[in-house]
This record gives C-alpha cells, sequence and structure tokens, in this order.
C-alpha cells in the first residue's frame, strides 16, 4: 500500500487506497489516481512520456500523473488517472487495440533499455525478460539461455519440457520482412472494458518488434491461460508475418518459464497446449511449402 507521504506527493492524501485487479499491475486506486510501484526511474519517466502523448484511435489511455514537485515517480512509486472497466475475455478487442496503440506509437524511437541485455552481466528480472525476448529471435537462443541457466543443476520436468519445445519452435523459424518499431508488449494485461465504452490500456510494458507482435503475443498468451480459443490463431493470421510472429512468442514465452526462478509448474500445462498447437500448423505449413 502506498504510504501517505507518496499520497500527498500525488495530491491525494486524504484517500483510502483500494487495491485494483491485475489490469492495473498491483496498483491502488486513490481517488483520481491509481498509485503503484514504478519501474526504474529513467524507464518510469519515458514511459510516462509516451504514454502522456499517445493518441490511439477508439482506445482510452491511462495518463501519467505528476507529483506535486513534477515529478513521474517518486521513491519507487507512480500514479496514473484510474479509467472504469475491468478484465474481460474480449480477446478480438483487444487485439484491435493493441493495432490502434502501435499505430500510435509509430516513429517513437527505440530506448536503450530495450535493448538486449549484456550476457556477462548479471540478470535481474528485467534482464531475464529482454533475454526470453532476444532468445526467440536470436539465431543461436543458447547464448542468453546459458547465460541464466545452471549448466549443473537439474531443471524441473516441466522447464525441461520448455527447453525441448522451445528448441524444436527454433528449427520451424523462418524470415520476418516486416519494420521493427515499438509496440505493446502486454496488451492482454492491460486492457480493461466498460460496456460499449472504447477499450482502455491502462498502462504501457514497450518492446521493440513489428506492429503484429502485440496481437501474436496476445493470442499465445489467451489460448495458454485465459481460455482464448484456437480460431483466434486464424481470425489474425491476415497480419504481415504473424505466423512467425506467434512462433516466436511461444518461444519468448517458453524461454520466460524456463529462466525466470519464480515460473509455476501450474502454468505450463497451457503454456505446452498452445505451443504444440502453433508449431504444428507451423510443421504442417513447412511441409506444404516443401511440396
Amino acid at each position: 500500500m502506498p504510504p501517505e507521504h507518496i499520497l500527498a506527493s500525488f495530491q491525494v492524501p486524504a484517500a483510502h487506497p483500494v487495491l485494483l485487479e491485475d489490469s492495473w499491475g498491483q496498483g491502488w486506486r486513490c481517488e483520481r489516481a491509481v498509485i503503484s510501484r514504478s519501474a526504474p526511474q529513467d524507464q518510469a519517466a519515458w514511459v510516462a512520456r509516451v504514454m502522456t502523448r499517445v493518441r490511439p484511435a477508439g482506445v482510452s489511455v491511462s495518463r501519467p500523473i505528476v507529483s506535486s514537485d513534477g515529478r513521474f515517480s517518486v521513491s519507487g512509486w507512480r500514479a496514473r488517472t484510474f479509467l472504469s472497466g475491468h478484465g474481460a475475455p474480449r480477446f478480438d478487442e483487444m487485439a484491435a487495440a493493441a493495432l490502434r496503440m502501435n499505430e500510435a506509437l509509430v516513429g517513437e524511437p527505440r530506448p536503450t533499455f530495450l535493448l538486449p541485455p549484456d550476457p556477462a552481466q548479471p540478470f535481474g528480472e528485467a534482464e531475464i525478460f529482454r533475454a526470453a525476448d532476444a532468445a526467440a529471435f536470436a539465431p543461436d537462443p543458447s547464448v542468453w539461455i546459458t547465460a541464466v541457466l545452471d549448466p549443473q543443476a537439474v531443471p524441473r520436468e516441466d522447464v525441461a519440457q520448455a527447453l525441448v519445445r522451445a528448441a524444436r519452435a527454433a528449427g520451424l523459424r523462418g524470415k520476418i520482412g516486416e519494420r521493427e518499431q515499438l509496440v505493446h508488449g502486454d496488451i492482454a494485461g492491460c486492457v480493461i472494458f466498460d460496456g460499449v465504452a472504447d477499450p482502455a490500456v491502462t498502462d504501457l510494458v514497450p518492446m521493440w518488434h513489428p506492429t503484429a507482435w502485440s496481437v501474436a503475443l496476445m493470442v499465445v498468451d489467451s489460448m495458454a491461460w485465459a481460455g482464448g480459443p484456437d480460431a483466434l490463431l486464424d481470425r489474425w493470421q491476415h497480419l504481415p508475418d504473424f505466423w512467425e510472429l506467434a512462433l516466436r512468442a511461444v518461444m519468448y514465452r517458453l524461454f520466460v518459464h524456463a529462466l525466470h526462478p519464480q515460473s509455476r509448474a501450474v502454468a505450463w500445462p497451457g503454456l505446452a497446449r498452445v505451443a504444440d498447437v502453433v508449431m504444428a500448423r507451423m510443421e504442417a505449413m513447412r511441409a506444404e511449402e516443401r511440396g
């Protein structure tokens, strides 16, 4: 819960904080504001500046609130405007919202914190996600895996299976033709709905990939853990490079599962299923290409 001096800093000193759902990233509603822990100061300020100016068509956006002395974060806390709504399995609307967000992000420069981490340096949580992302696109994913995993340790069964599937997926990859840009990297976790109102995006999770990445990752996540139907793959396959990005989205989640020390075995069955579905489709397409 945000302490009293943080409430005062963001000009809601009399608020009684109420913990919100996961779509707000463990944020607390404090009257008009949602106050939550922030990323490192430079990243938090960068995200806040982007979210201040982005104007996606047909999508509401939670805007950053500056502190009384003009800062975007104070003692590791930040504030955003509260928007009404709740998470809902409206998968196609999520996909459309992602594309509109990404369209509004065209031209934004790549921040340094989105570059791959240095494999020779110790990895924190942020670096693990960046390493998994880099591995999904790298010609040799092992560069990033060996930087995290202890080669002498015996992995859990689900972790071992995740690495086996990731290696199989790596062999199915082809070329990607679309250019990279700033995109939303967790639209499924950051969109809320309030009846027929425009979908609302509560936060920006930045990544640097072709625009269809956001939809591909949303589809993979929704199929794995939110009851999303397999038909989502067919409904959004018209997007450029969709299947190549869906395959890499599977690899990304497999690597996160294998590398993150807090990954849970209970999440494995859904992830394994969507990985098998996507790889089966890719193997069929590769066979058709070979004639």
